[in-house]
């Protein structure tokens, strides 16, 4: 048995994937319309998932926050994220902190900090069914952690430099997104003998090449390449 993953929307207009090992299933981030999630995933959310877990406040990842509580589904996140969404003692919002391990059903689960333009993490999620790891990171323009043993990789390669204008998105996606330069030399640093799969995530529709970013990561890798898409 592995783990399924399944992403459902992946871009800046709205970020959401499915993580399930057969016995527990999370979503990790909600930033489409709730009513969007449900007919995407056959109604899997959120009636079958056991948490939604948020990296960051930025609507395209949190826009359906406080449906998804209201509709009985436990959330977590940084408490920067419940704040910018006014959201108090809501008794499934659940606080989250770096490197303080949560659990989930059977996922354990450590929060990664990120380095974004606001307060962010990744996730490493490990199943102890399947025994497999999965490294959850995005919108970060860097990673500072080495993994070993990682199973599945889901990664931010939001650009290519060559394609962004000079303009001042460009200052911003500098600081606050992975280019693709990046996520490969990031990958290239790390322990890859037992990854099975690299989901590339958050493609900007105006500065990136799918087609592109598929082959540079395959042939830098090795390893077989997913595009998460819309």
């Amino acid at each position: 048995m592995v783990m399924e993953i399944k992403p459902i929307a992946s871009s800046s207009k709205g970020n959401a994937y499915l993580i399930s090992d057969f016995q527990t299933t999370v979503l990790i981030e909600c930033g489409i319309p709730l009513k969007e999630l449900k007919r995407k995933t056959n109604f899997i959310v959120p009636n079958v998932i056991d948490a939604c877990l948020i990296s960051h406040e930025h609507g395209d990842h949190s826009k359906s926050l406080k449906d998804l509580l209201n509709a009985g589904v436990r959330c977590y996140a940084l408490k920067e994220v419940f704040e910018a969404k006014e959201i108090n003692n809501h008794h499934r919002a659940k606080r989250i902190k770096h490197l303080k391990q949560i659990d989930i059903g059977t996922f354990k689960i450590i929060p990664l900090e990120m380095n974004h333009d606001v307060p962010c993490v990744g996730f490493l999620i490990y199943s102890v069914v399947t025994n497999e790891k999965l490294l959850f990171a995005t919108d970060t323009y860097m990673i500072k952690y080495a993994f070993h043993g990682l199973d599945y990789i889901m990664i931010e390669a939001n650009y290519d430099i060559e394609l962004v204008e000079e303009d001042a998105q460009r200052k911003r996606l500098i600081q606050s997104h992975m280019s693709i330069d990046t996520t490969i030399q990031y990958l290239k640093s790390i322990d890859l003998s037992n990854v099975k799969k690299i989901y590339l995530m958050h493609l900007s529709s105006r500065h990136s090449n799918e087609e592109d970013f598929k082959r540079r990561v395959q042939a830098a890798t090795g390893v077989p390449v997913e595009i998460c898409k819309e």
